[in-house]
């Protein structure tokens, strides 16, 4: 089951991916980072009635949620900025450092660690991942290229730093309570600092939200989705596993790019795509 709910929230991740970068045609970077965890919380909220509410928060509770809660307002931020200078098909890929990082983070933090095939997967997935952030052909460097020269692609690959540290921290919080009871904690805390913040950048918000609704409405069904799916995901299953089955996401987003945003280059999706799907197999075999 660990393995499906993985699947479904890179189905989400993409989606919520593609509606954000759309957004930021008519929304600022600080009101699509809002929208993005604020208006999930409809969708997240009446699961707190379907868990039994806990009878003792412990320590390890509330450093998860201070610790993993600020790291992630901070990693949404750039993420959003990340997206909306760059293309999807140079920032997205750079997601794939993610799963890659938590080879380390993981046995450190929560004791996670995976097995030989695992290892493997998470490496192919990474592979498949770079494959497609290569946009010469002649090189094989271009994605290490792109971190260098493209303000985009830098700030992404210190998204995935900062999320190799905080999907752990999910991790610990689900282990304390429940995936639910932690899923409309962690989203609450962050909700309420981005709305700090915003209410910190007033002069910098543009955009109509009630004309615009539906589309944030969007965003925030799918991005509630797809947190419930990782964190019940993350309770069953490793979090490197859990955390590089969902950035499957990321050939999902750069088709998304390049279909509905006409980014170019897609001729080398597929290859990438089988790579991906091979370290996926091997992790589920593993």
């Amino acid at each position: 089951m660990w393995i499906l709910f993985s699947f479904l929230t890179a189905v989400c991740e993409a989606v919520k991916d593609g509606l954000c970068k759309g957004s930021l045609k008519s929304f600022d970077v600080f009101t699509i980072s809002w929208v993005w965890k604020v208006f999930s919380l409809p969708f997240i909220f009446p699961l707190i009635f379907f868990t039994p509410l806990p009878d003792h928060l412990p320590l390890e509770f509330w450093m998860a949620l201070v610790v993993g809660g600020g790291l992630n307002i901070l990693a949404t931020l750039l993420y959003i900025r990340a997206i909306s200078i760059s293309d999807l098909s140079i920032t997205l890929p750079l997601l794939s450092f993610t799963p890659v990082f938590l080879l380390l983070t993981s046995p450190l933090m929560v004791g996670d660690i995976p097995t030989l095939p695992g290892y493997c997967g998470v490496l192919l997935i990474f592979a498949g991942s770079y494959l497609l952030g290569i946009k010469d052909r002649s090189t094989i460097f271009s994605p290490l290229t792109a971190i260098v020269k493209d303000p985009g692609a830098r700030l992404m690959l210190v998204v995935a730093l900062i999320w190799s540290v905080a999907a752990n921290m999910d991790k610990i919080g689900v282990l304390a309570t429940s995936p639910f009871f932690w899923a409309v904690c962690v989203q609450s805390f962050i909700s309420l600092g981005l709305t700090v913040v915003l209410i910190c950048n007033r002069s910098a918000i543009k955009g109509n939200i009630q004309g615009n609704l539906k589309i944030l409405l969007l965003i925030g069904f799918f991005t509630g989705a797809g947190f419930v799916f990782q964190m019940s995901a993350i309770k069953m299953g490793l979090v490197p596993y859990v955390i590089a089955i969902k950035r499957t996401s990321i050939i999902m987003g750069v088709l998304i790019g390049g279909l509905y945003f006409m980014e170019k280059d897609l001729k080398t999706r597929l290859s990438a795509a089988a790579v991906m799907l091979a370290g996926v197999f091997l992790i589920a075999l593993s």
